[in-house]
């Protein structure tokens, strides 16, 4: 283990400053915290006059020279990296492991230089060294500053619009004999520690798509892409190393690596970061709005783009369908019960062989002519999703083929690597496409083209957790970083086959993540248990996903697997999903509306039959999404930053920056008390109209039709008619849309139709004109203004 102690030489290096550090050797204390090196103890701030201070082994020096090299991007963000000189990081661009798309754009940053002053105490053994005082090297831009205290080695960085310290090392932090707790880098065998102090009232939330409670203090995270078996396993389908402080920061790992957030686990005021790699490379965006932060961050590693309007309609599904039989049986009945639905979503049961392997060769038996099945499904109305994953089994004749040809995933000895932590039925061994090849990557994509052009609309990006460790990708991503990497690669080389092929915005379904996934929508949350502990779970998965890789996440109604769902539970979760950024059902067991009774039936409709009318509504946020950044599942810190209430809030969410919905979490039949936190400013009930002010706990009793969705005062509310007519979406995109209005604005706003143009619309009073192609109808229904 080495202790960063020394900065010893600094130079101007492209765009910013490069700093020569001095480390030394070091042990953990065995015993009682804290950590020693070779050096003086009181040059270390060791206590000396401590009574009972033991004898204490004492590590050779054996200094190492790591390199620290700061600079800046834009004027809010810095880029922090730190490595052994030598390390393959310090000679790559920002975009080697493919996270990375946005190409610096660095203002030149000034460089100060304090000395230490004469008569004052500063040395590394001094209790507040780091201190003004102390002597420091200061770089900064307009709004970023980067304050490194040269010996003790120590790092801060400033907002010097707000004033603030966003974050600073942990070298303050000691036990009652000066021995340090949380020195600010540790570099060992394994990786690398970077150790952050935790102010007194900071939060942090994100780390990708957790399960547990949004503000993340007081938990350990191993961020690592897994199968993770269900929500409430501790693993995660998407963990992203992004998190965001209240201190008015996002933090963001440029690695692949695994790493470990400490989040005051084990040190109650310490965050501290682990990556299994030698490196680390940080970036650091500042702004008091997490809304900017995650503009800035999704410039730097891509936006989600806007599917098609049916892709906003509801979906069904159910691992499995059987047959063609069986699924044109679904949608009719969808049909004979008006329950408006897009797409059928069909699992691996149209391979001949399955069972943990796609290999694109579709089983006739089951589902007769493809292009035939898919055309009769659009005469319901409906569109065709298909499941794939990215594993070949040796039992399909593609694994022959895609071993010959060298694409699949290669282990350390030369074989084929095989998929780990996903058990399979038979135990046979299943084989990894490799996406880094590129080659392979066209391959895969081409066995796509027939499907889409027979008409398939979106495929189901099952699976991709499974690359083992020891691994030898093509392009010579080092082997550590490529677990984490792999559902990226795969979910994008699926993306720009079905954009390619298509002309449209891609669209898939996707299981597994890491950072920068959002740019390749939509995800899902996994497979959650069908009981309210699941159901509760995958509301903070989403969430905590939406801090970190913003865009158009869900979930599958109802949960997929577990004891028996319950007609009230499929009810509540229903409603859940009609207000979700895309809406399907999907289980282990049936999920249609009827397979719950008569009652449920009716209430499930009514709910899917206001997302429908809510369509033009989810439109323009999907469009936020892809202009600005932001998640269309918002945490209600995101709209509202100030509210200290807000910050702990997993309970509820905010659709867009307008309706906050409030999730039933309870399956009892009858009606339940909920309460739940209003932020500031009016409110009124999409529903029953009920009026209420935040901010607040307001406390509602909701029978099993009604869950609590309030609209902000001040939204536009762009809505149609949904009657009995309305199939799926199609039905709708030619129809006039109604603005419902809350409170008393007037003025213009811009909105975006189906078609992506943008129209300019005027209200004044109740009267409202569209410029552009817009329908809209010539009267607003307001809302929440006494008449």
């Amino acid at each position: 283990m080495y202790l960063l102690r020394e900065i010893t030489a600094v130079r101007h290096h492209e765009g910013g400053l490069e700093c020569a550090v001095r480390a030394v050797r070091g042990i953990e204390l065995p015993g009682t915290p804290g950590y020693l090196t070779g050096e003086p103890l009181p040059d270390q701030g060791i206590e000396t006059t401590m009574p009972n201070l033991p004898r204490l082994p004492v590590p050779p020096l054996d200094p190492r020279e790591f390199v620290l090299r700061v600079s800046f991007d834009r004027e809010d963000s810095v880029r922090i990296t730190l490595a052994p000189r030598g390390a393959r990081v310090l000679d790559e661009q920002p975009g080697w492991l493919g996270i990375v798309l946005d190409e610096a754009h660095a203002p030149t940053p000034r460089v100060r230089t304090t000395e230490d002053v004469p008569g004052r105490p500063t040395g590394p053994g001094t209790a507040g060294a780091g201190t003004p005082g102390t002597a420091q090297t200061v770089v900064h831009t307009g709004r970023m500053r980067v304050r490194l205290t040269r010996s003790p080695f120590a790092l801060r960085v400033e907002d010097t619009a707000t004033g603030r310290t966003l974050l600073r090392t942990g070298e303050r932090l000691r036990q009652v004999a000066g021995f340090p707790m949380a020195p600010p880098v540790l570099a060992t065998d394994s990786g690398t520690v970077l150790n952050l102090e935790l102010g007194p009232d900071e939060q942090i939330t994100g780390f990708g798509e957790q399960f547990g409670p949004l503000v993340k203090n007081g938990q350990r995270l191993r961020l690592r892409v897994e199968d993770a078996l269900g929500t409430g396993t501790g693993m995660a389908y998407k963990p992203v190393p992004v998190w965001h402080s209240t201190n008015g920061y996002l933090g963001f790992l440029n690695t692949g690596a695994v790493v470990t957030a400490d989040v005051g686990h084990r040190r109650p005021d310490v965050l501290g970061l682990t990556v299994d790699d030698e490196a680390l490379d940080l970036w650091v965006i500042g702004s008091p709005s997490p809304k900017e932060r995650l503009s800035r961050y999704t410039q730097l590693t891509g936006r989600a783009t806007v599917p098609p309007p049916w892709a906003f309609g509801y979906w069904m599904g159910r691992c499995r369908y059987h047959s063609a039989a069986e699924m044109n049986e679904v949608g009719d009945t969808m049909r004979r019960h008006a329950v408006p639905c897009d797409v059928l979503h069909l699992d691996p049961d149209w391979l001949v062989v399955d069972r943990l392997n796609c290999d694109f060769i579709w089983n006739t038996e089951r589902f007769g002519d493809r292009a035939s099945f898919i055309a009769g499904l659009r005469e319901r109305g409906l569109r065709l999703s298909l499941w794939e994953l990215p594993y070949l089994d040796p039992a399909s004749p593609r694994h022959a083929e895609a071993r010959e040809r060298g694409f699949l995933v290669r282990g350390s000895a030369g074989e084929p690597a095989e998929v780990a932590g996903t058990p399979s039925p038979d135990g046979r061994p299943r084989a990894l496409l490799d996406f880094t090849n590129p080659e392979a990557r066209a391959w895969w994509q081409e066995l796509h083209t027939d499907f889409l052009a027979d008409g398939v609309a979106v495929f189901k990006t099952d699976f991709g957790e499974g690359l083992p460790e020891d691994t030898v990708p093509a392009d010579g991503t080092p082997g550590h970083h490529a677990h984490n990497l792999y559902p990226l690669r795969y979910n994008g080389a699926v993306s720009s086959a079905i954009a390619a092929r298509t002309g449209r915005p891609a669209l898939v379904w996707g299981r597994s993540g890491w950072a920068g996934s959002q740019r390749h929508p939509g995800q899902w949350g996994g497979d959650a248990e069908s009981t309210v502990a699941g159901m509760r779970s995958t509301v903070r998965g989403g969430l905590s996903y939406a801090l970190s890789a913003p865009g158009l996440w869900s979930h599958d109604i109802g949960g997929f697997y577990g004891p028996e769902l319950t007609p009230e539970l499929y009810v509540r979760w229903t409603q859940l999903g009609a207000l979700s950024p895309l809406m399907r059902a999907h289980g282990l067991r049936p999920r249609e509306p009827w397979a719950f009774g008569d009652r449920a039936l009716e209430i499930a409709r009514r709910w899917i039959r206001l997302r429908y009318a809510l369509l033009p509504y989810l439109w323009q946020v999907a469009q936020q999404a892809a202009d600005e950044g932001w998640p269309v599942l918002r945490p209600l810190a995101l709209e509202y930053p100030d509210d200290p209430v807000a910050a702990s809030v997993d309970d509820a969410f905010l659709l867009g920056p307008d309706l906050l919905v409030v999730p039933v979490f309870d399956d009892s039949p009858g009606p339940v008390r909920r309460r739940f936190w209003v932020p500031e400013g009016g409110w009124t009930d999409l529903l029953t109209g009920e009026r209420c002010t935040g901010p607040g706990h307001v406390e509602r009793t909701v029978g099993l039709e009604s869950m609590p969705v309030l609209v902000r005062d001040g939204c536009w509310l762009p809505r149609l008619t949904v009657d009995e007519t309305v199939r799926s979406t199609d039905d709708l995109l030619e129809r006039s849309w109604q603005l419902h209005v809350y409170g008393a604005e007037t003025g213009t706003r811009e909105m975006t139709g189906f078609d992506g143009m943008r129209s300019a619309v005027h209200l004044e009073g109740d009267s409202v004109r569209a410029e552009g192609g817009l329908r809209l109808t010539d009267r607003a229904v307001r809302h929440g203004v006494p008449r």
